[in-house]
């Protein structure tokens, strides 16, 4: 069973299951990638510990709603400036587990200029993974 999961909190103890909920405006959002089991490790599926994990945002329903363009990703707030809207966020080659490592990945959602309310169209993913000891 996969222990690293996205959590909406510091401490990874509330999972995000499902899409990210998007309302008005610009919003900055925090999430967690991380794992409480201190004895696993998150890197590449085919080139562990060499080839670089990358997170993305995902539009499950393309051409409605909001789209992946409005987001921009980053590894802290300062980051979010220069971040490009839409592109993946690379993360590095392993994320250890334990709640001391988790790592925040910054969202910033710019949904001003659609005019819409609020979609659930968009959801963050993590490139082929896989978990291994420590």
């Amino acid at each position: 069973m996969a222990t690293f999961k996205f959590y909406s909190d510091i401490n990874l103890t509330t999972a995000i299951t499902g899409n990210v909920a998007i309302g008005e405006g610009s919003v900055v959002n925090v999430f967690y990638l991380g794992s409480t089991d201190s004895t696993k490790k998150l890197q590449d599926s085919t080139n562990p510990g060499v080839t670089p994990m990358e997170v993305s945002i995902v539009d499950a329903n393309p051409g409605s709603g909001p789209t992946t363009a409005w987001v921009k990703l980053a590894l802290s707030s300062g980051g979010l400036s220069s971040a490009v809207a839409g592109d993946p966020l690379v993360i590095g080659t392993t994320v250890l587990g334990g709640n001391a490592n988790c790592l925040p990945i910054w969202v910033q959602i710019d949904n001003s200029l659609s005019g819409s309310s609020s979609s659930t169209d968009l959801s963050i993913q993590i490139t082929d993974v896989k978990e291994f000891s420590v």
